[in-house]
């Protein structure tokens, strides 16, 4: 234990210096945006970011999912990502037919669950927001996925994700920690969502920590927790499975963090095998062809919906040999005394600025936590 200890300071004595480096280039990359000494786009229409101060696993993706459904049915919603590790590049409109290394897994998920919401991906958002508007000009506000640290589009609120279990005031600067700026970014966040949380979590702890987050008055934070639906097979929606407690479960994960749906797991099964790749992979044929050999006996496999688009590459193989893929869907929830405040600030903003165009035109001024 001792020796444990000595190696962890070392290796944080070693990666001070890089730390430093790394935190001063990035202070001075956003002190040169904030002195308007490189320049931000504005666009005629609302544009909403929903991003984090640390590396990944933060629920962006099932955020935005939230934000699709409490906006969908009123406006024409547009959807811009950079389809992390795709393999292509420059702005592409996701298509049904795309497959997961063409356009992103997550941007591809999107587009098979919200078919009218237009889904699309590139990776300067200040170029690719005006492609998208001039191919739909319908578009009446766009959604920036992952782009907090994309300060070249001024968005007109700017949502900031940190999880529960390791929010940023606990984190480090990169490669100390995992924060990919200092904790002194969340101030360009107009709303602060602390995701993953206990569904019981206390109005008590809730307070403890927004005391640690210090919000500013102009700020408005709120808790969130992840609710898993009823697994289906991949390649047919309608067979659906239950959890037995009787029964183990195989499951095969590609994402940042599978530690909260494992403990979900670990309480409807009898026992969970679990095969973890690093997040975004792209899985090969050959290590499907391992885990079957090593596990022949399940014919039933358990992913989640992002994995799931990466895994429909391999259908035919999955056919071949009478293997199942079911997977776990998600969304998140908001949880707390003031959940009717986060769709009374979006839903507000989005009216008022197209006031003119809807029956209410003489609604008032919403009191947006805008800076």
């Amino acid at each position: 234990m001792f020796n444990k200890i000595k190696l962890r300071i070392l290796t944080k004595i070693l990666l001070f210096p890089f730390a430093v480096i790394y935190g001063f280039i990035i202070w001075l990359r956003n002190w040169l945006y904030k002195t308007n000494f490189i320049g931000s786009t504005d666009f005629e229409i609302p544009v909403f970011t929903i991003g984090n101060l640390s590396m990944g696993g933060t629920g962006k993706t099932p955020f935005v999912e939230l934000l699709i459904e409490l906006l969908h049915d009123r406006y024409k919603i547009g959807v811009l990502s950079r389809g992390y590790k795709r393999k292509t590049s420059g702005y592409i409109e996701v298509k049904p037919g795309h497959t997961a290394k063409e356009v992103g897994d997550e941007p591809l998920m999107l587009k098979l669950k919200y078919p009218q919401v237009q889904v699309s991906v590139g990776e300067q958002r200040v170029f690719a927001i005006p492609q998208l508007l001039a191919k739909h000009p319908e578009t009446q506000v766009i959604l920036l996925d992952d782009a907090f640290q994309h300060q070249s589009v001024r968005p007109d609120i700017n949502i900031l994700l940190t999880t529960y279990d390791k929010p940023f005031y606990d984190d480090m600067i990169l490669p100390l920690g995992t924060l990919r700026e200092f904790e002194s970014g969340k101030s360009r966040a107009n709303i602060i969502v602390v995701t993953k949380c206990p569904k019981d979590l206390s109005a008590e702890e809730q307070q403890k920590m927004v005391a640690k987050i210090k919000p500013s008055e102009k700020q408005k934070v709120f808790f969130s927790t992840i609710e898993y639906g009823t697994p289906y097979n991949i390649l047919n929606p309608m067979d659906r499975v239950s959890f037995n407690n009787d029964d183990a479960q195989l499951l095969i994960t590609g994402i940042a963090n599978a530690d909260h749906l494992k403990s979900y797991l670990n309480d409807l099964s009898k026992e969970i095998v679990h095969f973890e790749f690093d997040d975004h992979h792209f899985f090969e044929q050959h290590e499907l062809e391992n885990i079957k050999k090593n596990y022949p006996d399940f014919t039933k496999w358990l992913t989640t919906e992002k994995d799931g688009v990466r895994l429909a590459f391999h259908k035919n193989w999955l056919l071949e040999n009478n293997i199942s893929l079911y997977c776990l869907p998600m969304k998140t929830r908001l949880i707390g005394n003031n959940t009717a405040d986060l769709a009374e600030t979006i839903r507000g903003f989005l009216d008022y600025f197209y006031k003119d165009e809807i029956v209410e035109s003489d609604l008032p001024e919403p009191e947006l936590p805008l800076q």
